[in-house]
């Protein structure tokens, strides 16, 4: 089995930049410009992705998957690279890299611009609705500490949120029962699963009919789907295929796929057209990946704003009954 790890964080790209990286990459490849000269012609610049191919050019001389290891890329990358030379479908290996981060840059887009009238909002509301306390309270040193308050309690929301996201997707990669645990939870659950399967039938597709063979290339999509379940379960079907069982019965006694795939391979065996069948449902899992994705962009700036309309609300209640209590007290006074 062909693992692959970051072993040099050398390039950071943004999804937008690998698009383009490995979109370039592609059409030199076809071309049929050697590898080497490839990675010259894409260093020759001053920005990220020409940063990415210097990186990976001393190191290319053990295939360009190797290489993009050692320069930082992702096991995905890598495992889809290695499949595309196992195959010799490198150029249509790193197509679809090139179409994959197109994709989640596209997403990465929308989500922002959906999410900047309600973080517009937020910033608004906490400048608004300190001014009442800063009037009772003690002015302008007053007035900042409120603001402070309320933008430290929301930038403290959205952190918690965000490394809770980071902890599950270390999760998932690492233990068996957390991934089944993650992938359990409504809404966010199925993202996690959709992403998984569909990176684990792409490598498939690619390295099916590679010159390692059918177990290596099981082996590599699970690693790169990065789902313990998925990975585990490729690490009991390669045994059991070597004992004898088929490929499609072999995968159904995992009960890690889901029952459309197992079909779906059933399906690929008896007609023997397997890597076609993986490359549709690497596409369908895609589809309903990013379409979950488009969900989440549509619908949590439009959650962002509801929560900020209440805490808006909420606060300008408690600043009423807070006012109405101190001329209440003057009045006691007199």
């Amino acid at each position: 089995m062909l693992r692959f790890s970051i072993t040099r964080p050398d390039v950071q790209l943004r999804f937008s930049d690998k698009e383009h990286f490995f979109h370039d990459l592609a059409q030199m490849l076809r071309s049929g410009i050697p590898a080497q000269r490839a990675l010259e012609h894409l260093g020759a610049g001053r920005e990220r992705p020409a940063g990415a191919a210097r990186a990976m050019a001393p190191y290319v001389a053990g295939g360009l998957a190797a290489a993009a290891s050692a320069a930082g890329f992702s096991v995905l990358d890598a495992g889809i690279l290695a499949a595309g030379e196992q195959s010799g479908r490198l150029g249509e290996a790193c197509d679809r890299l090139s179409a994959y981060y197109g994709r989640l840059a596209s997403c990465r887009r929308r989500a922002i611009a959906a999410s900047a009238y309600p973080v517009l909002i937020f910033h608004l509301a906490a400048v608004l609705l300190s001014i009442a306390p800063a009037i009772m309270d003690g002015g302008v040193p007053g007035f900042v500490r409120q603001v402070a308050a309320i933008l430290l309690g929301g930038y403290a929301a959205v952190g918690i949120v965000v490394a809770a996201a980071v902890l599950m997707r270390r999760a998932v990669r690492t233990s068996v029962a957390a991934d089944r645990a993650v992938c359990a939870i409504p809404l966010v659950g199925g993202l996690f699963s959709l992403g998984a399967l569909s990176r684990f039938c792409l490598v498939l597709s690619l390295g099916i009919r590679s010159a390692d063979g059918v177990l290596a290339s099981l082996l590599r999509a699970g690693s790169a789907s990065r789902s313990a379940s998925i990975e585990a379960a490729c690490g009991q079907v390669v045994p059991a295929i070597r004992a004898g069982a088929g490929f499609a019965e072999a995968i159904r006694q995992t009960r890690a796929f889901p029952a459309d795939l197992e079909r779906a391979f059933e399906v690929a065996e008896a007609t023997g057209r397997l890597d076609e069948e993986a490359a549709r449902w690497a596409d369908i899992y895609q589809n309903r990946f990013f379409g979950r994705i488009d969900a989440f962009a549509a619908w949590v700036p439009q959650v962002l704003f509801l929560v900020v309309a209440l805490l808006v609300g909420a606060s300008m209640i408690l600043s009423y009954l807070r006012s109405y209590a101190v001329v209440f007290q003057m009045l006691d006074a007199e």
